[in-house]
């Protein structure tokens, strides 16, 4: 190899390594400003120690993984300003001008049957206690699974007996359920470590939550190899997503992925810098986060493995219902990413719907077709954008009516 030759290996490395410089600057930069960035230093995030005592006192559950404690309260932005919810004493969301009158209804899923962002008095259950004239209970807690979901109800109901009970889940439940750690598919959701079901020899077996005791949480790196052989997104997103050195090379494994959180990030920096307006574009970078999630979705509603996890999961909420003698009742609630989606192209978990039909002794309610007949959706959702957060007063009230009419054919 001749000085020439050496030169411009050498200009070359010095230039890799300026550029390779500039691009973990702008990468970690970033990746402060939003979570959905991953980094190496994500595979073993640190945990606040504040943040894990208001965890530990609101929120944890050794079974579950979180919970919705008893006599707590709170409030969060709806639709038309500030909404307020409280827990009572049994665990359920207060039902205003019901909570001593007799329960006939209980209800379990995640937020979209808790009902984020309306108040209690706004809630499908509390517009369903209208129409049915009981207490319609209210176990929902945000972002869980239907197995979590299932697992609460197996606890809760010997305590709170009712003749129906209707567990009620968005279509992304599908991933909740292959999940250990709700941060290898919802990246910075650190705290939420749960327990889920895997298919053994065509059965389902539990897999407890791992991180049982508030202990574990200290060094909960220990047990990051037994969670990660039975987290699914591990593997299939978590690794694949996560940008480490080189990172001018790395960059590339999802480039329009990263270039496009890059783009958004820097650009809503700089004009927060300059006193901009950045209300048109602030929503982008969780655009291209909740696009590649509604993918995931839509990709695990064609596996067979998960689907028959899926049906695993339900015949055991219908089993539990013949042995406790009360009317199983199952409902897709779907965001409205998914009402677009849907719209647009094609109904991707319809094909399954058919399959929970076929389940003996579980009832299902199609939430869905109705809500295509509805012109505006942005009436029925709390969010003006394509995510939609979760169902407004309006979407609730149609709920329940469609609930209602349910009832009635069930019961007769």
């Amino acid at each position: 190899m001749d000085f020439y030759q050496i030169t411009v290996i050498f200009w070359i490395l010095i230039i890799w390594f300026i550029v390779e410089i500039l691009i973990q600057i702008w990468v970690k930069l970033v990746n402060k400003k939003f979570q959905w960035l991953i980094i190496s230093k994500d595979e073993t995030p640190k945990l606040s120690k504040d943040g894990l005592e208001k965890f530990f006192q609101h929120g944890y559950d050794s079974k579950l993984g979180w919970i919705r404690k008893s006599n707590t309260s709170n409030h969060e932005k709806g639709k038309d300003g500030e909404t307020f919810w409280s827990i009572n004493e049994i665990g359920a969301r207060t039902n205003p001008k019901f909570e001593n009158q007799k329960s006939s209804i209980s209800c379990f899923g995640d937020s979209f049957t808790f009902c984020r962002q309306v108040n209690d008095n706004e809630t499908w259950e509390h517009y369903l206690s209208k129409l049915e004239k009981t207490n319609v209970q209210n176990f929902g807690v945000g972002n869980y699974g239907l197995d979590q979901s299932i697992l609460r109800l197996e606890r809760e109901y010997s305590k709170n007996q009712t003749d129906i009970v209707i567990l009620a889940v968005v279509p992304d439940t599908i991933c909740r359920i292959v999940s250990l750690w709700k941060h290898y598919y919802e990246y910075g959701n650190t705290f939420a470590f749960k327990p889920r079901f895997i298919l053994k020899d065509n059965k389902i077996e539990l897999i407890k939550n791992i991180i049982d005791e508030k202990q574990k949480f200290d060094n909960y790196e220990k047990y990051l190899k037994e969670i990660q052989e039975f987290d699914y997104f591990f593997k299939q997103k978590f690794i694949k997503e996560k940008i480490s050195f080189p990172y001018s090379f790395n960059i590339f494994k999802n480039i329009t992925r990263n270039l496009l959180i890059l783009k958004w990030i820097t650009k809503i920096y700089f004009y927060r810098k300059l006193g901009k307006d950045v209300s048109k574009f602030e929503w982008k970078p969780m655009k291209v986060i909740m696009e590649i999630n509604l993918k995931w979705r839509i990709k695990l509603f064609q596996d067979s493995n998960t689907l028959i996890l899926f049906e695993k999961i339900l015949e055991r909420f219908s089993k539990f219902s013949f042995d406790q003698q009360f009317i199983s009742i199952f409902m897709f609630i779907p965001q409205k990413d998914d009402m677009e989606f849907i719209k647009s192209n094609f109904h991707f978990y319809q094909n399954f719907i058919t399959t929970i039909n076929g389940i003996n002794g579980l009832h299902f309610i199609d939430v869905t077709k109705n809500f295509l007949k509805v012109d505006n959706l942005d009436e029925l959702y709390s969010d003006d954008n394509q995510y939609g957060g979760h169902l407004s007063k309006q979407g609730n009230e149609l709920v329940a009516k469609i609930i209602y009419k349910k009832l009635q054919t069930i019961k007769n």
